[in-house]
């Protein structure tokens, strides 16, 4: 067996509630600033209340009749990728380019439109490029044909872990030689008057705080539920010959990858299958549980979802957990659902290259019971050589991200 070869970050990219680019998210993630607003009325009430929505416009690059919204948002986020990688300006290595694409609703913006016009409108026909548009695999195809990349092209669904998922499985693939590089992320575009109806009916959103940019709060002892937000973000993996061979500045290095399935619940996690990815994750990388600095949890904010992953680091750290720095960025961002853990494992890469532990932001009163150092009050100075990032989805799926310090 010939030998592994090492993954790194050239390139990250971004579009999200509270920044467009990876710098202004972070910043905004370390102050507690938040994108949790109030939805826009319309027509059509809609009985949640509030969202983490982008509320500029994004430039797709796109001429004539936009795409569904989740490729608008997975354009935006891969061009600013490629472009941070250094990779537009030489088109001949976009050639055996792939992309892995994680989404957990795909362009359902495009289907719940076409169910409108058919149920309520009674139309008898639909726009000619509703199927293509709306097909789960829209955004990683027109990410291919936008910016050339002939390569392998994945999407994967996998809920709440599906950009988790994507980047890991692009993690292998460079692993063992079957691409150069990928661009490897996720988008969500999922604020529809059906998926709202859909996720109020599951009574698992948040109700809106008297502080309405306040209503996400993990870990919170207060806590009552999870936030929709939408976004997207991609990372530009390569392996690290081909980076060193361009001069490629390189961002970090993904170190280890675990993955499993609860299979006991559709909608209730399981310590058990998160325990299992995080050790997976933790063997991949061929480090020790005490070797991990930071921890970008799950943290919905949910009462069952936070207390289920605070006990599976309890049983994973044990010892170690009183050194082991732990905080949720959905607070300001929402719940991106299936681009969340691409953006939440590049807020963890840019705290590794600060030295800074992002806070959990509107934590009013650490919930004591879950046994886990939850950082509460501002950014934490610590040195951060190797940072976790934990993906835990409907349908029991897990998928577990190691970076680490770029060291030649």
């Amino acid at each position: 067996m010939s030998e592994l070869r090492r993954v790194v970050v050239t390139g990250i990219g971004v579009v999200s509630p509270v920044g467009n680019w990876p710098g202004l998210l972070f910043d905004n993630v370390a102050a507690g600033r938040s994108g949790i607003r109030l939805l826009p009325a319309g027509e059509q009430a809609s009985p949640v209340q509030i969202a983490a929505w982008i509320d500029v416009p994004i430039d797709d690059g796109s001429k004539g009749v936009p795409p569904d919204r989740i490729t608008q948002l997975a354009l935006a986020a891969g061009r600013y990728a490629l472009t941070e990688a250094g990779l537009l300006d030489h088109p001949e290595l976009l050639t055996d380019m792939g992309v892995h694409l994680g989404t957990g609703s795909g362009a359902i913006a495009t289907t719940d439109q076409a169910f409108f016009r058919l149920y309520r409108e009674n139309r008898d026909r639909l726009p000619p490029m509703s199927l293509p548009r709306g097909i789960n695999n829209a955004a990683a195809a027109e990410l291919a044909i936008r910016f050339g990349l002939t390569g392998v092209n994945n999407t994967y669904s996998i809920a709440c872990a599906s950009s988790s998922s994507a980047i890991g499985e692009a993690l292998r693939a460079i692993r063992h030689g079957y691409s150069e590089r990928i661009l490897a992320g996720g988008s969500e575009a999922l604020l529809t008057y059906g998926v709202l109806h859909a996720w109020h009916a599951l009574r698992a959103l948040a109700t809106p705080d008297a502080q309405v940019e306040e209503s996400c709060r993990p870990f919170s002892a207060d806590r009552n539920g999870l936030v929709l937000g939408e976004g997207a973000a991609f990372l530009v993996l390569e392996s690290l010959a081909s980076a060193q061979a361009r001069g490629a500045t390189i961002l970090a290095e993904i170190a280890g990858y675990g993955t499993s399935c609860d299979a006991t619940h559709i909608t209730h996690p399981s310590s058990t299958g998160q325990v299992k990815a995080i050790r997976h994750a933790l063997a991949d990388a061929g480090l020790d549980p005490a070797e991990i600095d930071y921890v970008n949890a799950h943290g919905t904010g949910t009462l069952a979802g936070d207390a289920v992953e605070a006990e599976s680091l309890r049983m994973v750290f044990s010892e170690h957990l009183h050194t082991l720095p732990v905080s949720s960025s959905k607070a300001v961002h929402g719940h991106l659902m299936g681009a969340g853990g691409a953006a939440e494992l590049a807020i963890a890469i840019i705290a590794m290259q600060k030295n800074v532990v992002p806070p959990t932001a509107h934590c009013r009163v650490t919930d004591l019971d879950l046994g886990i150092d939850v950082v509460a009050d501002g950014m934490r100075q610590k040195t951060l050589n190797a940072v976790l990032s934990n993906s835990f989805a409907f349908g029991g799926s897990n998928a577990v991200l190691i970076a680490r310090r770029f060291e030649k």
